[in-house]
């Protein structure tokens, strides 16, 4: 432990008003092994905590509760977080909104990835560690990418804070109501910013899986295909695409919703709505696009519709 961390733990926990325990699970009983050292510091440095040490051929942690599992050493952005959390242990938050409902969510378990140096890494974790105390059924791991990248490699994490549920991941800054809306509602419920975080980092085929497992396209769908910001429309295009080449049946159920928008968006949205319909399309369709070519005025939407309909064409 470096002194400037030790002496913001050494000040906080004079405050206590009674010992706290923590279990570190090491691989090595020595100074070899970093956790094993970082909680010898802390064992000799501050009175109020008391340190057991466990073997393990896991990865080694801090568990500071059942169902918080710290892996990592506390140090640069990681003290403050990791001060809050000895603190719960005395002293359990309270439910304020922001967490309503948590106490009543099902078993599950929150993934996150961090790194000491991380300037979002603090914000993100203090506003999940209520989450455990609040639930004694939330399961939080925490893992430190600089410790084990052979983790972060193996879930393709590249860049961090990145908090992980089932198939969903967030990364950077998350809002508690964000996390509550993807746990508590089914894939079709999901609202339009979790919808438009998930094709933004790039989990177009995560979410086509969803739809395909539930045999129906998410609400918003439409406002995905047509959203002004390139990487979530370019994100749909991918989803399509997968489920297109999976259940075409599916795909061609989008047809209808595509014409509605196809007139209210500009003419770059337009494009790409066309190439969806080429994608999904059917005869009907191929005849809509025949009569559209012939009242089209741009050259690159002519050009666009002669591709789709080349593409419905050949899938016939």
């Amino acid at each position: 432990m470096k002194s400037y961390d030790i002496s913001h733990i050494q000040t906080w926990q004079k405050t206590l008003s009674q010992t706290i325990s923590l279990a570190i699970y090491v691989r090595q009983m020595n100074s070899k092994d970093p956790f094993f050292r970082y909680g010898n510091a802390l064992k000799t440095e501050c009175e109020n905590i008391d340190i057991s040490f466990e073997k393990t051929e896991a990865m080694p942690k801090i568990q500071i509760n059942e169902n918080f599992h710290f892996h990592s050493i506390p140090e640069g952005t990681e003290i403050q977080p990791f001060i809050s959390a000895l603190s719960y242990k005395s002293n359990p938050p309270g439910i304020s909104l922001e967490y309503e409902g948590i106490d009543k969510l099902p078993s599950l378990n929150l993934l996150l990835f961090v790194s000491p140096h991380c300037p979002n890494c603090p914000s993100v974790i203090q506003k999940i560690l209520p989450m455990v105390w609040l639930n004694p059924s939330i399961d939080l791991t925490v893992i430190d990418v600089g410790l084990f990248p052979e983790e972060a490699e193996t879930r393709g994490i590249q860049s961090v804070p990145t908090l992980i549920y089932k198939d969903f991941q967030w990364t950077g800054p998350v809002k508690i109501s964000e996390i509550m809306n993807v746990i508590q509602n089914s894939p079709d419920q999901w609202d339009i910013v979790s919808l438009e975080r998930m094709l933004s980092e790039g989990k177009a085929v995560q979410l086509a899986q969803t739809i395909l497992d539930n045999g129906q396209f998410v609400r918003h769908f439409d406002q995905l295909i047509a959203h002004d910001l390139l990487s979530v429309r370019l994100g749909a295009m991918v989803c399509v695409e997968y489920i297109a080449e999976e259940n075409r049946s599916l795909a061609q159920e989008l047809c209808d919703t595509i014409w509605q928008v196809m007139s209210s968006v500009n003419t770059q949205v337009q494009g790409d709505l066309i190439y969806l319909i080429g994608i999904c399309g059917t005869e009907k369709d191929k005849l809509k696009l025949i009569d559209m070519a012939t009242q089209a005025n741009d050259e690159d939407i002519k050009e666009s519709i002669n591709e789709a309909i080349e593409t419905i064409q050949e899938q016939l």
